[in-house]
């Protein structure tokens, strides 16, 4: 389920795109999303195009202002719960919240009613008081109908039967089906302030799933980098290998998301276990400068980024960029000019933060704007005319 993060300061701009993210999703990913989101301080945040979420779920996600983590643990119950149940699910939703007078369900309600379908029966394909009345009938669930002779059953108005075992029951019609209560009773698996804990995967900064090259039949095995010698050790004696030189990489899962695509399967593990101690040990504002800086797109393999971890002082970043619009004032307010001055009132900001953009010879990345300050050894300088967008440089 993908859900795409929008800074509510910044959606106006069009250079602007926040972070689209896969849930359920690691910590690690969360966070990366968010720095690439880049709210500000005192800042809000929206959730928009919830691209593979049942229809039910994304309305009412639209119509809220939900937090981000809320929303990564209702993706993994949903996970939890299987496509199977969704339709019994919503019925639980539309129970609950026809109890409540039409209150809408907050995410946390919607949370707690992954756990609680127990509480609540389901009848797929029952949409109408007819056809609950119809089906009460001929199935004899209803008691007060027992023994009746079938020439008497077949003159009620099975519409009424329905009505009536609906309000007794204090039912609902989805879409889908049928959703009744079959005993009362709620559990508060999330007090709205605890999340509950969920499996999303690995943290770590790095891991590779590796294999023995000479036979892959051995199974595969997860490694989390940096780790010890002993670690190592037991890895390659899970894949029947005497050394890492005999196994592959077969997966890799990061914090720093461009090296799971860049990463191939003849990379020295060895050489990962150093980067990874080295984007371990950086401060996350150093972590995140980095991140910008392997997005320009100006290394060629892993040796190379383990060589940028110690070249971060040749690059400029700014993350508060966001707009060419948002660059022409803060320039000319650095300048000392007073942008709200009605001398300005027509003035293309736009047009002339581009300007000063091309000028400085400044790239976009996803998670601010970055400049040359000197070229890296061993690397080639970036153009002074290219925007980084994902994973990818493009002429502008």
């Amino acid at each position: 389920m993908w859900v795409t993060i929008l800074a509510t300061e910044y959606e106006k701009y069009p250079e602007y795109y926040g972070a689209t993210l896969w849930l359920p999703a690691t910590r690690a990913a969360l966070q990366d999303a968010m720095e690439q989101v880049r709210v500000p301080e005192g800042g809000s945040y929206c959730l928009t195009r919830l691209d593979g979420w049942p229809k039910f779920l994304a309305e009412r996600l639209s119509r809220m202002e939900a937090d981000i983590h809320e929303v990564n643990v209702l993706a993994g119950k949903i996970d939890q719960i299987g496509r199977e149940s969704i339709p019994w699910y919503e019925g639980v939703i539309s129970c609950v919240e026809s109890e409540r007078g039409g209150w809408e369900c907050s995410v946390k309600d919607l949370i707690n009613a992954a756990d609680n379908l127990e509480y609540f029966g389901f009848l797929p394909w029952i949409v109408s008081d007819t056809d609950l009345g119809e089906s009460a009938v001929n199935g004899g669930s209803v008691g007060m109908l027992q023994g009746l002779p079938n020439e008497v059953l077949a003159f009620l108005d099975k519409e009424k039967v329905g009505a009536w075992l609906r309000e007794t029951e204090k039912g609902v019609f989805t879409k889908e089906g049928y959703c009744y209560r079959v005993k009362e009773g709620w559990q508060e698996i999330y007090n709205g302030q605890n999340l509950p804990e969920q499996e999303t995967g690995s943290d770590a900064i790095l891991s590779v799933r590796l294999e023995n090259r000479k036979y892959p039949e051995h199974g595969k095995v997860w490694l989390s980098l940096p780790c010890s010698t002993e670690r190592k050790a037991s890895a390659c004696a899970s894949l029947h290998a005497e050394s890492l030189e005999q196994c592959r990489i077969r997966e890799a899962r990061s914090a720093v998301p461009i090296l799971e695509k860049k990463i191939q399967f003849y990379d020295d593990v060895e050489v990962l276990n150093e980067l990874a101690e080295r984007l371990q040990q950086m401060p996350q504002k150093e972590l995140i400068k980095y991140k910008a800086v392997l997005q320009l797109g100006c290394w060629k393999n892993i040796e190379e980024a383990l060589l940028l971890t110690e070249r971060l002082d040749c690059y400029v970043f700014d993350p508060s960029q966001i707009s060419y619009e948002h660059y022409g004032r803060k320039c000319l307010e650095d300048l000392g000019v007073d942008c709200s001055d009605s001398a300005f009132r027509n003035f293309d900001f736009a047009e002339y933060g581009m300007n000063r953009f091309d000028a400085a010879g400044m790239r976009k990345t996803n998670y601010g704007w970055i400049s040359l300050a000197q070229k890296p050894e061993l690397l080639e300088a970036p153009g002074d005319s290219q925007q980084v967008g994902g994973n990818d440089c493009q002429t502008m």
